[in-house]
């Protein structure tokens, strides 16, 4: 009795220190809080930390080694020539651009994960938009879906999102069986996204701009040739890898880093940008806010205060996991979906997918089609609100800095909707792939 109301009150301070933030404090801080007093009140024992640094290392990792694999590949201006270049390709047509900046978005984070993506992309979109239109309400459609994609889009490859490699890890999924079942839902979520933005800011996207403006792509390059062809093979080098190991049950981040490291040295080596200024930016405070939460919702875990939550869920998965599609698993997979999605929408999705991770691990033989569908829950559901995860509260940190601001009340009216139909399509993006896997 007592554990679970300690366990109640760290949780919900937590939940409003990441939410609310005073001061702009860092959500890091909260979460740590949180976890040591977790820790202190013995809420959660050395065994479980040992188990939870078991289920989580090699995500967290992975976020690291593609943050710096990013940061080294924009230090040599990589993205901004790859932005430039779609921007005269676009030929001053802004339903062409913005069919190309959601493409440009979805294989970045495809590779480079949704954090990296928004941490890299958001800065070169807003210093673009700023720069070939005058008006504030041309940026909007740009921004918006390019932010909703980020983590909309990042149930395609394990690597893509950190909630994907706890999932994988814990469930032993591979790379190419993961992809294979995923492309459909991405597919289907990204033409829902994307038609929905367009047709909702219709009038902005038919704004002309003038691509003379424009500088030369190749002028964003720092070095134009060794550490530009190696940014190439890095990422060929990432898409193999990533194959292979998958194969081979090779931990990502072992994937990833060598990758991450040897680009980093080139671009210190060929004095683009010093090694440690790039060290010295990686999302240190990111690993600490997630390894912070997973402890804290261990606690409310095994405390069971959220029993009300994952008693339903458990039943759900068990209905998901049919071999076949009936009345009952798509209901399944529907509820599934729709929990995991209020969950990380009014919580946070890293939080959200531990608890989902937790429950597996209680139904017997869980099928993999209601693994999946609680992968789109905590990949898309959080959309629905700015805090329901990280990658949405950087981005709106990185606009504001631009002079793009985006209210909390704004950002919901107008992705609320949005995530509902994609959720809905990605999910049924998963039927369909069930019927032909």
């Amino acid at each position: 009795m007592v554990s679970g109301v300690a366990a109640s009150v760290i949780l919900i301070a937590v939940l409003v220190g990441v939410i609310w933030r005073p001061r702009g404090m860092h959500v890091a801080i909260p979460a740590a809080v949180g976890a040591l007093l977790a820790v202190v009140l013995g809420l959660v024992r050395f065994p479980t930390l040992l188990a939870l640094l078991a289920q989580t290392w090699d995500a967290s990792a992975t976020l690291i080694a593609l943050f710096l694999l990013s940061e080294a590949l924009d230090s040599n201006g990589f993205f901004s020539w790859a932005a430039l270049h779609l921007a005269r390709s676009a030929r001053g047509s802004g339903w062409l651009l913005y069919i190309l900046v959601l493409v440009l978005t979805t294989v970045t984070t495809a590779l480079l994960a949704n954090d990296g993506a928004i941490l890299i992309l958001t800065p070169i979109f807003a210093r673009l938009l700023v720069h070939i239109y005058d008006k504030k309400e041309c940026w909007l459609p740009y921004v918006l879906a390019a932010g909703f994609f980020v983590d909309a889009t990042s149930a395609l490859f394990i690597p893509s999102n950190l909630t994907n490699i706890i999932i994988a890890d814990a469930n032993t999924l591979n790379f190419l069986l993961f992809a294979r079942w995923m492309v459909l839902p991405t597919l289907f979520a990204a033409i829902a996204a994307g038609l929905c933005f367009g047709v909702r800011f219709r009038t902005a996207l038919s704004a002309r701009y003038d691509p003379a403006i424009l500088e030369t792509p190749v002028d964003a390059l720092q070095d134009r040739h060794l550490t530009f062809w190696a940014s190439w093979g890095a990422l060929l080098t990432l898409v193999i890898g990533y194959s292979i190991g998958g194969q081979l049950h090779i931990p990502v981040s072992l994937i990833a880093s060598p990758v991450a490291l040897i680009m980093l040295l080139l671009v210190h080596v060929r004095g683009i940008r010093p090694a440690h200024k790039i060290l010295h930016a990686a999302p240190w405070g990111i690993l600490v806010y997630a390894l912070g939460m997973f402890v804290v919702i261990t606690a409310a875990f095994t405390s069971g205060i959220l029993s009300f939550l994952t008693t339903p869920l458990q039943t759900f998965i068990a209905s998901a996991s049919g071999t076949s599609i009936t009345h009952e698993s798509v209901q399944g997979i529907l509820l599934v979906g729709g929990t995991l999605t209020l969950l990380s929408a009014s919580t946070n999705n890293l939080p959200a997918t531990l608890v989902g991770v937790l429950v597996l691990h209680l139904v017997e033989r869980p099928g993999l089609v209601a693994i999946y569908a609680l992968t789109i829950g905590v990949d898309i559901g959080p959309k629905l609100t700015p805090y329901g995860s990280l990658a949405t509260l950087l981005w709106l940190g990185i606009l504001a800095r631009y002079g793009i601001r985006i209210s909390w009340r704004q950002y919901i009216r107008e992705n609320w909707w949005i995530t509902l139909i994609a959720l809905m399509a990605a999910l049924s993006g998963l039927l369909v792939a069930q019927w032909l896997w």
